[in-house]
């Protein structure tokens, strides 16, 4: 018994270092700016990190892993109480810090329009449309 307090204590420790290393890093690229626009992009980026399976990354090299990396590019437009989001998806991967390629999925182009009131669900709901497109497992390869 005193043998497996040990291996149980490090296999419990390794846990969330093996969960975090199976999340898929996600690079999103936006021009939502705008007072409205920035809470459904911000709202969108906390879904990602909250949902467990994804993990935001601030390059297309991955911060230097240079995974494959799955890629969501918004474009917002504000008039008045709506905003207009546009976001397709894609993937990318670098070779090294120099040399990365992109390829977007020009069906999965989407607009959206959010009300004022409720900004931060169409964030959340752009997660889920994202989380769904993934799990279609659209076959995108990327040529260099």
């Amino acid at each position: 018994m005193n043998r497996l307090l040990p291996l149980l204590f490090f296999t419990i420790a390794t846990l969330p270092a093996y969960a975090a290393d199976s999340t898929q890093p996600v690079f999103v690229r936006s021009r939502c700016d705008k007072k409205l626009s920035s809470v459904v992009l911000s709202s969108l980026k906390d879904a990602i990190t909250a949902s467990g399976k994804y993990r935001l990354v601030s390059s297309v090299d991955d911060d230097g892993k240079l995974d494959v990396v799955h890629t969501i590019y918004l474009m917002c437009a504000e008039n008045n109480d709506v905003t207009a989001v546009a976001t397709q998806y894609g993937i990318a991967n670098s070779h090294n810090s120099k040399q990365c390629g992109s390829v977007n999925d020009g069906e999965s182009l989407n607009v959206s329009l959010c009300n004022a009131n409720l900004s931060a669900d169409c964030g959340r709901a752009l997660f889920k449309a994202f989380d769904y497109y993934i799990g279609l497992n659209r076959p995108l390869k990327l040529s260099f």
